[in-house]
C-alpha cells in the first residue's frame, strides 16, 4: 500500500488567498524554468534531448502509474472480497481490506504481488506497468541510449502485455473486462516485442507501439466509470450500516455513540464526492499522458532535435507532472476522509 501522506511537490497545488496564489504561480515558473534552462545550451545540430528534461518526463510517467495503483488500492478490497480462491472457499480479501487466509507459497515467492487480489485488479495493475515500462524505453531512445540495453525490459513488457491480453478480457469481481475480447492491442504489443527481441528491431517496435499504448490508456480511462460504481455501492452499504448503528445508539440513549455515528456518516458521504473528484483528476492525467506520447515519439523520430521539439517535450513533461500533482491532492483527501469514517 502506498503511504497515505506521501509528500508531493507543491508546484501544481491551488492555494487560497493572494499569497497562496502568488506562491503557486512562482512554483509553476520555477518548475518550468528547471525544464527550459537546459534548452538554452542546445543549438541547431544537437543530437539529443537534454537529460534533465527526459528525467522529468520519465518521473511524470512513473507518477501516472502510481496514481492508477492508488485508485486500484481503493477498490481492491471491495472487488477481491467478492471472489474466492479455488483451494479455499474462505480465502479472499474482506471488504475492510484484510486477507482472509494465509498462503505460505505466496510468501516464499517474494515477487511483491498483493495477496489474494482479484484477477481483474491484477490485469489493471499490469496494464499500468506496461505503459510505464514502454514510456521508460521511449525516453531512453530519445536520450540516445543503445537499445541493446533494453533486453530485460523487453522481456518484462512482453510478459505483462501477455498477462493483460489473457486475464484483461475476463470479467471478474464485479468488473467487466478491461480489454474487449475483440480488441487486439495488448496481444499486438506482446507479439511485436517478442519478435523485436529476435530480430534486433526493438527501437522500431517501440516507436510503432505508440498507438497500441494509447488504446490501452483509453481503456484505462473508460474503466473509471465502473470503478466509481463499485466504490459508490460499497460506500452506500456502509451508510446503511452506519444508520443502523446510529439508531441503536439513539434507542439506548448513548449520546457519545450517536455523535460518533454522525461523524462516520458525514465522512463516508464526503468520501464519495472526493473519490469522484480523484477519478476526474486521474482521467485527465491519462489523457495528458496519451497526448505527451505523440510529442515524445515525434522527437525520438526526428534525426536533428530542434529547439521547437525540445520546447514541446518540456511543456508536455511539465503538464503531465502538474496533472499528477492534482491527482495526488485529490486521492489524499479520500484517504484522510476514510480515516475519519472509521
Amino acid at each position: 500500500m502506498i503511504p497515505l501522506l506521501r509528500a508531493r511537490p507543491v508546484g501544481g497545488y491551488k492555494l487560497a488567498g493572494f499569497a497562496g496564489a502568488r506562491g503557486a504561480f512562482l512554483g509553476e515558473r520555477a518548475a518550468l524554468a528547471a525544464l527550459f534552462l537546459p534548452l538554452l545550451s542546445f543549438v541547431a545540430g544537437c543530437s539529443g534531448i537534454p537529460v534533465e528534461t527526459l528525467t522529468t518526463y520519465a518521473d511524470a510517467f512513473t507518477q501516472a502509474r502510481d496514481a492508477g495503483d492508488l485508485l486500484l488500492d481503493e477498490i481492491s478490497p471491495i472487488v477481491s472480497g467478492r471472489t474466492t480462491s479455488s483451494g479455499n472457499a474462505k480465502c479472499g480479501t474482506s471488504r475492510l481490506g484484510y486477507p482472509q487466509c494465509f498462503d505460505p507459497s505466496v510468501a516464499r515467492s517474494g515477487n511483491g504481488t498483493r495477496i489474494n487480489e482479484d484477477p481483474a485488479i491484477v490485469a489493471r495493475r499490469d496494464a499500468l506497468s506496461v505503459v510505464s515500462i514502454y514510456n521508460g524505453m521511449l525516453v531512453d531512445i530519445a536520450e540516445g541510449k543503445n537499445t541493446a540495453a533494453f533486453n530485460n525490459r523487453v522481456d518484462e513488457l512482453t510478459t505483462l502485455a501477455n498477462s493483460v491480453s489473457a486475464i484483461g478480457v475476463v470479467p471478474s469481481g464485479g468488473l467487466s473486462a478491461l480489454v474487449p475480447p475483440s480488441a487486439t492491442y495488448a496481444r499486438d504489443i506482446a507479439q511485436r516485442f517478442g519478435q523485436a527481441r529476435a530480430n534486433a528491431a526493438v527501437r522500431q517496435s517501440i516507436l510503432q507501439s505508440k498507438g497500441d499504448i494509447q488504446e490501452l490508456l483509453q481503456a484505462l480511462g473508460d474503466d473509471t466509470s465502473q470503478i466509481y460504481t463499485i466504490f459508490l455501492r460499497a460506500r452506500e452499504i456502509d451508510l446503511v450500516n452506519i444508520r443502523a448503528e446510529r439508531r441503536i445508539a439513539e434507542l439506548s440513549g448513548n449520546t457519545q455513540a450517536v455523535g460518533l455515528a454522525n461523524k462516520k456518516f458525514s465522512a463516508t458521504s464526503r468520501s464519495i464526492a472526493e473519490f469522484h473528484e480523484s477519478l476526474t483528476a486521474y482521467v485527465e492525467l491519462l489523457e495528458q499522458t496519451s497526448t505527451a506520447l505523440d510529442v515524445l515519439v515525434a522527437a525520438a523520430e526526428t534525426p536533428q532535435v530542434t529547439v521547437a521539439n525540445l520546447t514541446k517535450v518540456a511543456v508536455e513533461a511539465e503538464e503531465v507532472r502538474r496533472r499528477s500533482d492534482e491527482f495526488w491532492v485529490a486521492i489524499r483527501k479520500v484517504r484522510l476522509t476514510a480515516m475519519g469514517s472509521r
